[in-house]
């Protein structure tokens, strides 16, 4: 999973989250950039970051996940994070890569979105073998945070996992004040992909063209 901030993977997929722990399988996050500007009462950047990434700790460890931040605040060597991005596929070999979608409007929601999808192609080619063998994940899949798809190509039943995609949110104390109807907008959006879903809550993805399902 490759996000922006710290709480976009909760925003987007803190049930999924969940349900995949559940299952037995192995999450991680990658987190471009901790975004400590978002913290009300610091007096600068870095202690906001300091902030965020006490709050990303706790998350994790109540959801059970692995995570990294790359310090990225914006993708100025685009073939650099790329790369960076290939050689994190190769080594973790997931099944399938969540990421932003291409038309979210924040800069490097869009920005980890566009790197993340080409990382995956490249990481299952012949390039870039000075980073690994080439792995192949079965899917990629975009999440919603603000910008909302109008027609997802999957759904995922959150409905036993809501409560602690809420939990896990309010571990994010700096963004509730931040994001004051964060709570509310949850729910909500959970409630609507619920009713799609046939189930009380549920969250959307769409899957990304860059790679072709194989069956």
């Amino acid at each position: 999973m490759v996000v922006a901030h710290p709480d976009d993977e909760i925003i987007g997929t803190g049930g999924t989250i969940s349900k995949l722990h559940s299952e037995g399988k192995t999450v991680k996050v990658i987190v471009f950039h901790l975004g400590g500007e978002s913290v009300r009462g610091v007096l600068d950047e870095t202690q906001g970051q300091d902030v965020r990434h006490k709050e990303l700790d706790e998350v994790s460890r109540y959801l059970e996940f692995a995570h990294e931040t790359w310090g990225i605040q914006e993708v100025t060597d685009r073939r650099d994070v790329v790369r960076k991005l290939v050689k994190e596929i190769r080594d973790f070999k997931p099944d399938i890569v969540f990421t932003h979608a291409p038309q979210d409007r924040h800069h490097l929601h869009a920005s980890v979105s566009s790197t993340t999808t080409e990382a995956a192609w490249h990481a299952s080619q012949l390039y870039y073998l000075d980073l690994g063998r080439p792995w192949r994940t079965s899917s990629v899949y975009y999440f919603e945070v603000w910008d909302l798809f109008t027609s997802p190509s999957f759904l995922v039943n959150t409905t036993q996992f809501m409560e602690r995609k809420k939990k896990a949110m309010s571990l994010y104390a700096s963004q509730l004040i931040a994001f004051p109807k964060i709570m509310e907008y949850i729910e909500a959006l959970a409630i609507v992909r619920g009713v799609e879903a046939g189930s009380k809550y549920a969250e959307a993805f769409q899957r990304a063209p860059i790679l072709p399902e194989v069956r």
